[in-house]
């Protein structure tokens, strides 16, 4: 009895194999967990080097191998490059003037923005007039703020503009529109990729798209008028056109324009989209003279009712083109602007646009003209029949003259006969209009850090 106790009591004897394995596995736990420690004080060490200047050494080095690399490298190289040469900016801007419909006015306006090479981070601009009109005083104002989101691929930029009681100019393609308009404008810079070098730039994927929204439908009028502009490729020729200008060619480039009329008349919109495979610009045909074009096909149509499937009131498909020259002659330049293009309009309307454009510009050292001249044939497209086209003309002339500090007297006469707005069962009209103005306007602006006069090579970072 006793001596089976002692069996069943008696500690069974240890296995030789598995205690040796079970000291291996707790060797090798203690092993790893050195080896981690070591890698944590090695690192701690790497970033604790008394000489600040070793670190920089290895980051220089590191980034110097990755530049070194014949595919990467560039391509790391120029997204730097478009972060590098920021600089912030302040306008400011003050006038006081008379016109034929204005007896007094002044003016001020301030802009402050800051911006890299890829797109404006951040911007703002206030602007205001008041003065007297027909008796009665009146104001009006444009506010504007920016932004951007700065990443390398996919660079988004937004901007927001409110106005008030804003004048349009005479010269307004290709409607007489209300003498003042209020509205919001929404503007959409989208770009997917921007490679920017010293001699060239190519933006992928770039698109433009603005919205403006009419708060004022006086007549009928107003709603909300869209533009997109986009192509899969726009490749620029830094500095290779005229006097300095870039070179650039466009590819596959398309162009949407909608009016939409849902709030004004009923829901009785009008809209064009325009596509050319290829378009170029500033090819120099001598030193002194350059010339662009492009043409491509287009689809313009009114449409009535809301939904996916309005009904179509008129459609049509055709060709457009433009051809121009620009040339330089000591203190003269000059430009011949030959183009067909479609415009929507008011109503389910459209507006096939052939026009001829010349401006010159003439410049010396205190003085600056610029003369506008145009004239073009214009048929409306409407339900129900197209009215004979009319020959619309016009122009302007803007003249400044500086006295230095940055004060300056302006003037402008601008005149034209063009197509008045209207409903498509009123008849197409045309409108002739004269206006002058004169004053004087100041300005003056900072950029921070100051625009270097020369860009010195930058100095190689050598080991210490």
């Amino acid at each position: 009895m006793i001596a089976g106790l002692a069996v069943l009591v008696a500690p069974a004897q240890a296995d030789p194999v598995e205690d040796a394995q079970r000291v291996l596995d707790v060797a090798a736990e203690r092993f790893e967990e050195a080896r981690r420690l070591r890698d944590i004080i090695e690192l701690a060490q790497a970033l604790a080097y008394s000489d600040p200047g070793q670190i920089k050494w290895e980051f220089a080095t590191a980034y110097g191998q990755v530049l070194a690399d014949p595919v990467i490298g560039p391509l790391v190289a120029n997204i730097a490059a478009q972060y590098r040469g920021g600089y912030g900016r302040v306008d400011l801007d003050a006038g006081a003037g008379t016109d034929v419909a204005v007896p007094a006015s002044v003016n001020a306006a301030v802009a402050v923005a800051y911006e890299l090479p890829l797109c404006r981070v951040v911007g703002a601009r206030a602007a205001g007039l008041g003065g007297w009109e027909d008796g009665d005083g009146f104001g009006s104002y444009v506010l504007t703020g920016s932004a951007c989101l700065p990443l390398p691929a996919n660079t988004i930029q937004f901007a927001y503009t409110r106005r008030g009681n804003v004048r349009t100019s005479l010269l307004a393609v290709p409607v007489v529109l209300e003498d003042r308009r209020s509205g919001d404008i929404y503007d959409f810079d989208l770009r997917f990729y921007r490679y920017r070098g010293e001699h060239h730039q190519v933006d992928v994927m770039p698109f433009q798209i603005q919205i403006d929204v009419s708060r004022d439908e006086a007549g009928g009028f107003g709603a909300i008028g869209s533009f997109v502009d986009g192509a899969p490729a726009r490749w620029r020729r830094r500095g290779k056109g005229l006097a300095g200008d870039d070179q650039v060619f466009g590819f596959m480039q398309f162009r949407l324009r909608y009016q939409d009329d849902d709030a004004a008349v009923g829901g009785r919109d009008a809209g064009t989209f325009t596509l050319m495979p290829f378009t170029m610009d500033g090819i120099h045909v001598t030193p002194d003279v350059t010339v662009g074009g492009g043409g491509g096909w287009m689809t313009a149509n009114g449409t009535e009712g809301a939904g996916d499937m309005p009904t179509v009131l008129v459609e049509e498909t055709g060709a457009v083109a433009y051809l121009q020259f620009d040339w330089i002659a000591g203190p003269v330049r000059g430009q011949v602007r030959a183009a067909r293009d479609y415009y929507p309009t008011y109503d389910a309307q459209f507006v096939v646009d052939d026009r001829l454009t010349s401006r010159v510009d003439y410049a010396r050292t205190h003085l600056a003209t610029t003369l506008t001249i145009f004239a073009a044939r214009d048929q409306v497209r409407r339900q129900g029949g197209s009215p004979p086209a009319e020959l619309v003309t016009g122009g302007a002339v803007d003249a400044a003259w500086s006295f230095g500090r940055g004060l300056h007297a302006v003037a402008r006469v601008e005149g034209a006969h063009a197509l008045v707005a209207g409903l498509s069962t009123d008849p197409v009209v045309t409108q002739f209009e004269v206006r002058a103005s004169a004053g004087f306007a100041y300005h003056w602006d900072t950029r921070w850090p100051p625009r270097p006069v020369a860009s010195p090579a930058l100095s190689p970072v050598t080991r210490p």
